[in-house]
């Protein structure tokens, strides 16, 4: 599929959602995709970033299926 086509389908797809909540959200998505402006990180957020890293680095991690096992039974109680 080229690009002219896809656009069409998009624009198709587009016409056919009559939920204004979900056309809100496409068009934030369309417009958090297209700006360029650069966001600059306070302390707090450097911390947090530098901490899940090492949790990384020190294999502190899950995967997705392991996530989606403790959330299905979290929310099953």
């Amino acid at each position: 599929m080229n690009s002219a086509e896809l656009k069409l389908n998009l624009i198709n797809k587009i016409t056919q959602i009559t939920d204004v909540v979900q056309l809100k959200e496409l068009l934030q998505l369309l417009q958090f995709q297209s700006d360029d402006t650069v966001y600059y990180t306070n302390e707090d957020e450097k911390k947090a970033v530098l901490e899940g890293r090492n949790q990384v680095k020190n294999g502190e991690i899950l995967s997705h299926t392991e996530v989606e096992n403790e959330m299905n039974k979290w929310l099953s109680k």
